[in-house]
């Protein structure tokens, strides 16, 4: 439409004969226009003196260029927003993914340590309800942090998306300010990111030190069957010595 616009004044700037037709004129830079002149030759006119010609004003196509660029850089801001906004949608997305990931492995952890306090249950309890209750703590607070940045990131997307579907209805120029407020969303997801990278480190963090719990209730639980073992053996011996005393009182 705008290249249309642009060719439709250049046909009613020119409506008046062909280009090859015109000349410039020294005064006032006009065209003048030779078809129109009575003289037959430059020659026969110089002979005669100056003649009246008839001229042309044309319109200065600077200021039409002016809107064609200026169009053209609301358009190029335009493109680079939607390409920000697939960026940190496709982002979005990721982190989306891995928040699931961590949470199935969060909720596969919290079933082997039921099975393993269940399994544990007949035995001697070890107190190490207080460390896996610090560990539950730390994670639902990460928790927490991962969906804030994820409603933060929603509500930076919804903004952009009002502000483009503002754009394009109204027709008019995005505000000069958008950059900088992609810009600035751009250092809350590099911000964001490097939060993430800290959560995934402490859940790394966490899931070692689950495994060392689990590591050390087997180790108990292998000690306490040694321990079980040993009594056994103890009684049995205990039951044979009291029969050979039985013998030989006997």
């Amino acid at each position: 439409q705008l290249l249309a616009c642009v060719v439709t004044r250049f046909r009613c700037q020119y409506h008046h004969g062909p280009m090859s037709s015109l000349v410039p004129s020294v005064d006032n830079g006009a065209f003048v226009d030779l078809t129109s002149s009575p003289c037959s030759s430059p020659r026969s006119a110089a002979r005669r003196g100056p003649a009246v010609v008839s001229t042309v004003e044309l319109a200065d196509p600077s200021l039409v260029l002016a809107d064609v660029r200026a169009s053209l850089s609301a358009l190029q801001q335009a493109v680079d927003q939607t390409e920000t906004l697939r960026e940190l949608r496709w982002n979005d997305e990721v982190l989306r993914r891995e928040f699931l990931a961590s949470r199935r492995r969060a909720k596969d952890l919290n079933r082997q340590l039921a099975g393993a306090a269940n399994t544990a249950s007949p035995y001697k309890r070890l107190d190490y309800s207080r460390e896996l209750e610090a560990c539950r703590l730390r994670y639902r607070d990460l928790k927490l942090r991962y969906n804030e940045a994820v409603s933060e990131f929603n509500d930076c997307i919804s903004t952009l998306e009002a502000q483009l579907a503002a754009a394009s209805s109204f027709g008019v120029i995005v505000p000069p300010d958008t950059a900088r407020r992609i810009a600035d969303l751009e250092s809350q997801l590099a911000r964001s990111q490097i939060d993430l990278q800290v959560a995934r480190d402490r859940q790394s963090a966490l899931a070692s030190e689950l495994r060392v719990s689990a590591t050390s209730h087997k180790a108990a639980q292998a000690e306490i069957a040694r321990l079980e073992a040993a009594i056994k053996r103890k009684n049995g011996r205990l039951r044979t010595l009291n029969d050979n005393y039985e013998r030989r009182l006997r």
